[in-house]
């Protein structure tokens, strides 16, 4: 799995947590979110989730 980072907002809306914050936007390979705007706590939250619900659907990963 890659995330592209693709654009700085200084004041924008998270979609995750739905607060103004400084946000990235971002855009997971496999179309998790895309042109998402995370904020920095929400963007690491997002890529643990993704990734343990990668690593429980393929189990020969473990």
């Amino acid at each position: 799995m890659q995330v592209v980072l693709s654009e700085f907002h200084e004041d924008e809306e998270c979609v995750w947590c739905q607060k103004e914050r400084e946000c990235v936007v971002a855009t997971f390979s496999d179309e998790f979110l895309k042109d998402a705007p995370l904020c920095w706590k929400c963007l690491q939250t997002a890529f643990r989730v993704r990734s343990s619900q990668a690593e429980s659907a393929d189990p020969e990963s473990r």
